[in-house]
């Protein structure tokens, strides 16, 4: 369990000169006497800056059971952190039945949530992100995978084979609870490409390391890390290399 004020030195180690961050969360090695999720948002709000704009995962994945997507009433399930954000902090939410997002901070109006039929297709706030120098990928308590969703923009942009566009069945509500009546689709793994379709994210993470693209900061008692990356950077980082080969972010690729 972490002292208060090991745990802020800790963070204040973290050093992020973009505007807008993007964080990806496990909080459970974040733990502190009389733990609270308010207490931790205030310190994370603190220390990284009041001035920056925050980018929370609100991913829904099992809604596809339910085949619905509320704007209000879908539940975040990347993490309670998220969840949190998205119940008591932030005021804005994109809308879409998979990948959407919670936004707060001064320049929230900034982003661009205006619809968009797919995750990380034109005019999506991932594409965005990843194409704006000015936006950091926290991942707190996570490795690459499961930390770093901006990633999978670089092989919807590079039309990768071994993924496909599926059309995506769902009711979706917007903040008013009215039915959007438009498409929403996913750039999903194409089992026919591959019996296999595996990301090699540690493999990925290592070369991201070893070009200066990814820095970790590391916490020994107790054991936690963060991983931060330019979105921008680590895009074309990636969209270069699989133009060269295009199963480059696959395990056994070569």
């Amino acid at each position: 369990m972490w002292n208060l004020n090991n745990l802020k030195a800790f963070l204040s180690n973290v050093d992020i000169k973009e505007d807008f961050i993007i964080i990806h969360s496990d909080v459970i090695g974040l733990a502190f006497p009389k733990f609270e999720l308010q207490k931790l948002w205030k310190i994370i709000f603190d220390i990284f800056g009041q001035d920056k704009t925050y980018i929370f995962p609100t991913f829904s994945f099992n809604n596809q059971k339910k085949n619905i997507w509320s704007y209000n009433e879908t539940k975040s399930e990347t993490g309670i952190l998220s969840e949190y954000i998205r119940t008591e902090i932030s005021s804005l939410r994109t809308i879409h039945p998979i990948h959407s997002v919670c936004v707060f901070g001064k320049n929230k109006n900034k982003l661009p949530i205006n619809y968009c039929s797919s995750s990380f297709g034109k005019n999506s706030l991932w594409e965005w992100a990843c194409n704006s120098k000015n936006v950091c990928n926290l991942s707190l308590g996570l490795e690459l995978d499961g930390g770093a969703t901006f990633c999978h923009y670089a092989e919807e942009y590079c039309k990768v084979p071994y993924r496909k566009f599926i059309d995506l069945k769902y009711t979706i509500k917007n903040k008013n609870n009215k039915i959007i009546k438009k498409k929403f689709k996913y750039f999903a793994r194409d089992y026919d490409y591959h019996k296999e379709v595996i990301n090699d994210w540690d493999r990925i993470q290592k070369i991201l390391i070893k070009e200066k693209l990814l820095k970790i900061y590391k916490n020994n008692n107790p054991k936690y890390q963060i991983l931060k990356m330019n979105t921008f950077k680590v895009s074309n980082f990636l969209i270069n290399n699989i133009k060269k080969n295009h199963d480059f972010l696959l395990k056994d690729y070569l």
